[in-house]
């Protein structure tokens, strides 16, 4: 959203002393006026957004159609009118809408997406640069191996190393609590000494209970919103009962005191059990029942990557390369995240927002390029019908590699459309099958995401134009 956009805004409403509520609810913006004679009308055809007035007698109710909370987070950050559970309600949206968890961590990722698209094309460009080096000659070459392309390999991964931080930062400020708190918590992993400690080289016990040495495990995204929504409450209850001499102070001290150490003594164990069971299951189930795993890892991995499970398989990848010369792990892998790219294709191609539909576009090409963060996180996760259709999409793509016994034969951090020649296998079609089950995939979760859409506009979920009542 440009200043001068949200300045027109402000204008039609009458300034930002006359806004006196602000909510944000499933893609609408609702601002309570304090008085309606104050609507500039002749502003509102220069804006260019959708909008649903509503005035009856003195009070006035504006929707404003914003799917990537862009007006509300730029109002709120100006201090304008305040947060209200019921606004959505007495503006005549119908009942209040269940808390999605869904939603609410795609609304934390949405001010974090231009800076992981931005790296994320870095890391499709030094993708491709390798790609062509590897199969383009015989030796590698000089670029490869300089500290130039180290240091720009480096700058591609910066926001995915540090978005722990990003994502406590971005919790904290859509909760209202202590940014500088949160940061803390999210970038304590970061410290060297807890580094070295959670190398994996020793065992490592927080009072008596063991954690388990994966560091990411707990610097995952979805954990560290929960740490810090619980950090919120507590923050909150604290400075109800803090003197005025020591606000600001016990709560903090609280919260690193009490908090951290209780977020430890529960995942720990909880990170220690997965460790040991999650490999061998699945070791197992490869083994047993291969094209209901491939199926099954088709549609579940990326809850895996929501969840930080995704880093136990590593060692299952590593496992089947020597074993059997390929893996059907990463054939699974691909398409769960193609399954994600479909369903913002067509999230993009439904939506009537032009910020929306933007991202979703762009998320799509830097899915099927390997980066699926943004189309899994601030996509797919603000619908629930397009999250689950992704999920069916990679099942059912994950369904045929399983019948047909595909396999990659190399190793591969995120597969995409740029490591299919590493499915290439001399006499044989795996490529060509490697090829229908991410168009399959792909299908799947586009069609079924286009179809729900559709019935939910048709049931008139869309906000309605511009009217006065």
């Amino acid at each position: 959203m440009h200043e001068k956009q949200v300045e027109d805004w402000l204008k039609f409403t009458g300034g930002a002393e006359n806004i006196k509520l602000v909510e944000h609810d499933k893609g609408t913006t609702m601002l309570i006026l304090k008085d309606s004679s104050r609507l500039n009308m002749s502003i509102l055809a220069s804006i260019g957004y959708e909008a649903d007035i509503r005035v009856t007698g003195e009070q006035c109710h504006l929707a404003i159609k914003d799917e990537s909370v862009l007006i509300y987070n730029t109002l709120l950050g100006m201090g304008v009118g305040e947060m209200e559970g019921t606004i959505l309600q007495e503006a005549g949206h119908g009942k209040k809408n269940r808390f999605s968890i869904l939603h609410f961590v795609s609304d934390v990722f949405r001010p974090l997406i231009p800076a992981i698209l931005g790296a994320a094309v870095i890391k499709i460009l030094l993708a491709i640069i390798t790609l062509m080096d590897t199969y383009g000659s015989t030796d590698s070459s000089a670029l490869m191996d300089s500290q130039t392309f180290t240091i720009f390999r480096i700058i591609g991964d910066s926001v995915v190393y540090l978005l722990p931080v990003l994502v406590a930062i971005s919790t904290a400020y859509r909760l209202k609590s202590n940014i500088y708190v949160a940061a803390s918590i999210g970038g304590l992993m970061f410290h060297p000494e807890m580094t070295m400690m959670m190398s994996g080289e020793q065992e490592v016990h927080f009072l008596g209970l063991p954690l388990v040495s994966q560091p990411a495990f707990y610097t995952t995204a979805i954990w560290v919103i929960l740490t810090i929504c619980v950090a919120s409450y507590l923050e909150r209850a604290v400075q109800r009962i803090s003197p005025k001499f020591s606000k600001g102070i016990v709560a903090p001290f609280l919260t690193l005191l009490i908090l951290v150490p209780l977020v430890f003594m529960i995942f720990g164990p909880i990170g220690t059990w997965i460790d040991e069971y999650l490999p061998e299951a699945l070791d197992s189930l490869l083994a047993n029942v291969p094209v209901l795993t491939v199926m099954l890892l088709g549609a579940v991995f990326s809850l895996m990557l929501i969840m930080g499970l995704h880093y136990w398989l590593i060692a299952i990848l590593i496992n089947e390369m020597v074993m059997n010369g390929g893996s059907m792990v990463i054939a699974a892998m691909l398409v769960a995240i193609v399954g994600q790219a479909g369903a913002a294709l067509a999230n993009g191609i439904r939506s009537k927002e032009p910020a929306s539909r933007r991202l979703a576009f762009w998320a799509t090409g830097t899915a099927l390029l390997g980066v699926v963060e943004p189309a899994l996180y601030a996509v797919n996760m603000r619908k629930r019908s397009s999250f689950y259709a992704a999920l069916l999409g990679g099942a059912t793509g994950g369904l045929y590699f399983g019948l047909l016994s595909v396999k990659a034969f190399a190793m591969v951090g995120n597969p995409s459309l740029v490591s299919l020649p590493l499915f290439i296998e001399e006499g044989s079609l795996n490529l060509l099958h490697t090829c229908i089950g991410v168009v399959i995939a792909f299908g799947v979760s586009g069609g079924l995401t286009y179809w729900m859409a559709g019935k939910g506009q048709k049931r008139g979920k869309v906000a309605p134009k511009a009217s006065i009542e």
